[in-house]
Parts: C-alpha cells; sequence; structure tokens
C-alpha cells in the first residue's frame, strides 16, 4: 500500500542545531494528503523497547483514537511526534514540509503541532481571557505580555474559542475557580489559539462529569475537519462516542486498527486489552 519511492522535495523547517540525515530530507511520496506519516520507528530506552516498528498513518482533517494498555508506547509515540525524545530509527513527517525528526519541540509547536497533556496546565490566577490573550500566536515580550492589547482580529477569534469550548459564560472567572472539566476545555482553547494544524490530547476525561465528557466529546468531534485531532484516551465509553478510525497500541506496534466495531471484534485486541468487553 505504502511505496517505497520518494519525490525530491527539500524540507524548509530542518533545525540549524541538529545534524542532517541524509535518509530523511525528503518526504515519502505515500505522504501525499497526509498530516502526519510515521512509519518504521524505533525507540529503546536501556534495552526495553519502548515503540517496535511503529507505522501510523493520519490524514488530514481526521479525527483518530488511539488506545492500548498501559505500556503500550502511547506516550512515547506523542513524545516523538512532538519532538521531546529521538527514535533510534524510521521516518516521521509533518505534512510534505516538515520532517520531524530534524526539528526541535519549539520548531515542531511554531510548524502547527500541538500537545495537551493529561493533567491540564493553566494561569490559575489569570482570567479565562487573559489565559487565551497570553496562549495567542504572536511574538511577545514582557511589556507586550503585560500590557498590550489585543487587535480586533485577534479579539474575534478568541470570543470564536470561547464559544467552541463552552468558556463563553465563564470568560471573566480566574482559571483557578473552573472545575477540572472547565480547565481541561481552557488547555485546549489555549492551543487552539496558537492555530495547530494536528492536535495531540492526552486523556481529555479523565476526571470529568458525565455531562463535561459529552461536551468533551462534542468539542474534539467539532474540530476535526477543520483541524486533525489524535485522541489518546482509556475510557473505552468516551472513545465509542467520538471514535471513526481507531488504533490500538501494543508494545509499542500497531495491533489493530479500523472501526471501533472492528477493533472490539479483533482476537487479539481481545486478547491483549479489551477482554470481555
Amino acid at each position: 500500500m505504502y511505496k517505497e519511492s520518494i519525490v525530491n522535495f527539500k524540507n524548509k523547517y530542518l533545525s540549524p542545531k541538529l545534524p542532517l540525515r541524509k535518509h530523511h530530507t525528503e518526504a515519502p511520496v505515500d505522504s501525499h494528503g497526509m498530516i502526519l506519516y510515521v512509519e518504521g520507528v524505533n525507540k529503546s530506552f536501556d534495552g526495553f523497547k519502548a515503540i517496535n516498528d511503529l507505522n501510523l498513518y493520519i490524514e488530514e482533517g481526521e479525527l483518530r483514537c488511539i488506545i492500548g494498555p498501559n505500556g503500550a508506547g502511547k506516550s512515547t509515540m506523542m513524545d516523538i511526534i512532538t519532538g521531546k525524545t529521538r527514535p533510534d530509527s524510521g521516518t516521521a513527517w509533518f505534512g510534505q514540509t516538515c520532517n520531524l525528526l530534524e526539528m526541535d519541540e519549539p520548531v515542531i509547536a511554531k510548524a502547527g503541532i500541538g500537545r495537551k497533556f493529561q493533567k491540564p496546565t493553566v494561569f490559575e490566577n489569570l482570567t479565562v481571557d487573559e489565559n487565551l490573550e497570553l496562549a495567542m500566536k504572536a511574538p511577545k515580550t514582557v511589556l507586550t505580555t503585560l500590557f498590550g492589547k489585543i487587535n480586533s482580529e485577534q479579539s474575534d477569534m478568541r470570543d470564536h474559542v470561547l464559544e467552541l469550548t463552552n468558556l463563553k459564560d465563564l470568560r471573566h472567572r480566574p482559571g483557578r475557580v473552573l472545575s477540572h472539566g472547565q480547565k481541561q476545555w481552557l488547555e485546549i482553547a489555549m492551543l487552539l489559539m496558537q492555530k495547530p494544524k494536528l492536535l495531540l490530547v492526552d486523556e481529555p476525561v479523565t476526571g470529568m462529569t458525565r455531562q463535561e465528557m459529552e461536551k468533551t466529546g462534542e468539542l474534539l468531534v467539532s474540530l476535526s475537519g477543520s483541524h486533525s485531532v489524535i485522541v489518546v484516551e482509556h475510557d473505552m465509553d468516551f472513545v465509542r462516542q467520538i471514535a471513526r478510525k481507531v488504533t490500538v497500541l501494543h508494545q509499542g506496534h500497531v495491533l489493530s486498527e479500523g472501526t471501533m466495531d472492528q477493533v472490539q471484534s479483533d482476537p487479539k485486541v481481545i486478547e491483549v486489552y479489551l477482554g470481555a468487553e
């Protein structure tokens, strides 16, 4: 399915601080139409193989759920995509121009990959509005951060994100008074202010009420199309709510992939992960 030929396409986002790896300088021809192309990736830590010949292909505008037992390699996979961890071998491209294995974390974030960790990190003493203003994708100095005003376009974008993330009525409240679920939405909102093309969302509904889970599912589904979204989650009820395509990781490798019904009925998945479910 995935050809081995490559096109002559220079990577214009390489970090000058990192050495050029000749075998990674051109995007694979089969990565056309994909926002993320990960192939043959391996990573070991002190002899333990956390990622084992991982292949992952995400299309533009896709919502993908990734599940797997503890130790399946989900966090390491996200670390590699965002530049936090260097793989031992393999290929990873963001679109046709960004060779992720030649870029560091800040450059990858600037290129359009945003990551939300499991535990939300917001500015507790600032209002929701102020949190979003700080997160905007724009050069900042201490003075502009403290005293600068946003322009009308930025204001419109902030209002749109507030509406989208169910935070419009909370915009003047400080982060510390928000519920756990509302803080999760605020962190997603802060990511959206940076205009990412791909969002990596780690266990977004942990600790949420049922109502917050439903709203979070609606939010993530609404983001697909205009963004590509990868959701790593353990809550199977939530995955069923939002899943279009599900990837099951096991021992750092893709064990199964397809619709929720397809992976649930896969004997390999039943054996290692879903069990009686």
